[in-house]
């Protein structure tokens, strides 16, 4: 029962051949006992595409789209009509919270991150499930819906949704993928504004794993202060076996986990493998 990752849409590119593309987001294909899930869909859906037929996938094939939040820069790829081609009919699944209208103070500007398309167009063109609550819609693959918060920081600054007006945004919707397998669990995460150390436990608490073999994607360590950084890297070193930080992660958390060789590289193209 192999489970292989590709990173096919991230900030960079870790690759020199094929020349891969990467851009501001993440999108990683997921494959697990003969399942494919696409786990969001990049920024622009232009990586995606273009990564995948580089690397030989097919994503066609794909069984599961899975959308960790409703931010552009996970969802975006839906309204690229090639790639809403190829996913057309797909069984999407998010937290209903991935519609809403969100807003990102940028640079002293509200600018509008929303997913694309609307619910209704969405669910003309997929099979759409939407849910606050955890579901193993395939042995082993198991949605995490919404994140519990156990009182570990969160990341949500500059983050806004309409709501009758402009309110802060807590990110209900920020959901993970866990992979159950022989070994233990593997989460997957998009940008981590749930707070990666309250994902790694809400985890422990839905899945009950005997270890946690790796964390691995965005957790929104980017412009925290160093001290934080380490603190939290520190935690998350007590938990997983490896650590794989990417996207919105930041420099920093990506040499601490090389120097405690529990790194894996979730750039552009790479692969992470468990058999």
């Amino acid at each position: 029962m192999e489970l292989k990752i590709t990173v096919l849409s991230d900030n960079f590119s870790s690759t020199v051949i094929p020349p891969l593309l990467g851009e501001w987001g993440f999108s990683a294909l997921v494959e697990y006992q003969g399942v494919k899930v696409l786990f969001d869909v990049g920024n622009s859906g232009i990586p995606v595409l273009h990564n995948a037929s580089l690397l030989g996938l097919d994503l066609t094939q794909v069984d599961y789209v899975v959308l960790s939040h409703g931010h552009r820069d996970h969802t975006g790829g839906l309204g690229n009509p090639k790639l809403l081609k190829k996913l057309r009919g797909k069984m999407v699944i998010a937290h209903p919270g991935v519609f809403e209208r969100k807003l990102l103070n940028w640079s002293g500007k509200l600018q509008d991150i929303s997913i694309p398309l609307t619910r209704e167009e969405m669910e003309k063109e997929f099979s759409l499930v939407l849910t606050k609550s955890p579901l193993e819609f395939v042995d082993g693959l198991v949605f995490s819906g919404e994140v519990k918060r156990f009182g570990f920081p969160q990341y949500t600054g500059g983050l806004f949704r309409i709501d009758g007006g402009v309110t802060q945004d807590n990110m209900e919707d920020d959901a993970s993928l866990y992979i159950k397998t022989g070994q233990g669990a593997v989460a997957v995460t998009g940008c981590g504004h749930a707070g990666v150390l309250n994902i790694v436990r809400d985890l422990k608490e839905k899945v009950k794993p005997e270890e946690i073999q790796a964390v691995l994607g965005g957790f929104h360590l980017l412009s925290s202060p160093r001290e934080h950084v380490e603190e939290v890297f520190s935690s998350l070193l007590k938990e997983s076996k490896r650590i794989g930080p990417a996207h919105c992660s930041g420099n920093l958390v990506k040499s601490l986990a090389q120097n405690q060789k529990v790194f894996v590289d979730m750039g552009v193209g790479k692969t992470f493998k468990l058999t």
